[in-house]
C-alpha cells in the first residue's frame, strides 16, 4: 500500500473565475492524514494496495469518493458510509470495499454501465435504492449531441448537490488529464471564453476545460450521477 502523499487543492479564487455550479460542501472531500491536516481531494487510487489496483482503480475509487459525499449530505444516504470517521485509515478501508462492487476488468471500468450497476448492487446491500443517470459521449466520428446539453447535464447534478463521474476514454488536447481514467466532477467555472470544471483525480484538486475535452477527444467517454430513488 502507498503511502499517503499530500495534495494541494486548486485556488479558486482567481478573480478570472466566474463560478457557474457545485456541490455545496466540496471540503468534505477533504481527507486527512495521520497528522489531521489534508492531504487529498477525494480518494487516491495509489492507496490500494496491489499494482493492478493502483492501475486500474479510478472507476472504484471515484464511486467512492462520490458514495462519501452522498453519504455525508443526506441523512437518508448516511449507510453509504459504514465507518464513525473520515479520514485517510477509514477512506481506505472504504475504497477496498467498494473495489469487490465496481470491479475493473481486463480493460478497467471502461463502460459507464460497470460502475453504475456495482455502485446501484453496493448501496442495494443496506437497503438504498439509487437512480442513476448517464450521458454517454461517442467515439468519434459518431454524432455527439450538442456540447450545451452534456455541459447542462452537469450543471444539473451540481445544483442539485451531486458530484458527477466523469469516464474520459481519450484526453484530446488536454494536458492535465490522463486518457482511460475516472475523475469526479465537483464545480463548473466561466474563464474568459472556456468552461472549466474543478475536478478531484486521484486525490488532486485541479481543473480541465471540459469544452476542449468534448470537441477533441477521440474515444469519448460518459458521465454519471447518481440520486436516491
Amino acid at each position: 500500500m502507498m503511502a499517503p502523499s499530500n495534495h494541494i487543492p486548486f485556488d479558486q479564487t482567481s478573480s478570472s473565475l466566474e463560478a457557474i455550479a457545485a456541490i455545496k460542501s466540496p471540503d468534505r472531500l477533504l481527507i486527512t492524514g495521520p497528522e489531521q491536516t489534508p492531504i487529498a481531494f477525494g480518494c487516491d487510487q495509489d492507496w490500494y494496495q496491489s499494482r493492478w489496483q493502483r492501475q486500474a482503480g479510478c472507476g472504484p475509487c471515484t464511486s467512492a469518493t462520490i458514495l462519501y459525499y452522498l453519504s455525508a449530505t443526506r441523512k437518508s444516504l448516511a449507510a453509504l458510509f459504514p465507518y464513525p470517521s473520515f479520514n485517510y485509515d477509514t477512506m481506505n478501508v472504504y475504497m477496498h470495499d467498494i473495489w469487490h462492487f465496481v470491479t475493473p476488468g481486463l480493460r478497467g471500468v471502461n463502460d459507464a454501465s460497470i460502475l453504475v450497476n456495482g455502485i446501484c448492487k453496493y448501496a442495494a446491500t443496506l437497503g438504498i435504492e439509487l437512480e442513476a443517470s448517464i450521458f454517454p459521449v461517442p467515439a468519434k466520428p459518431a454524432p455527439r449531441e450538442p456540447f450545451q446539453a452534456w455541459f447542462d447535464s452537469i450543471k444539473e447534478a451540481l445544483e442539485r448537490d451531486i458530484p458527477v463521474a466523469f469516464l474520459n476514454l481519450s484526453r484530446g488536447h488536454l494536458k492535465n488529464l490522463d486518457s482511460w481514467h475516472w475523475v469526479t466532477v465537483t464545480a463548473l467555472f466561466l474563464k474568459n471564453n472556456q468552461i472549466l470544471a474543478e475536478i478531484a483525480d486521484s486525490g488532486e484538486r485541479k481543473m480541465i476545460d471540459i469544452m476542449k475535452w468534448y470537441q477533441s477527444s477521440r474515444l469519448g467517454g460518459a458521465t454519471v450521477y447518481f440520486w436516491p430513488d
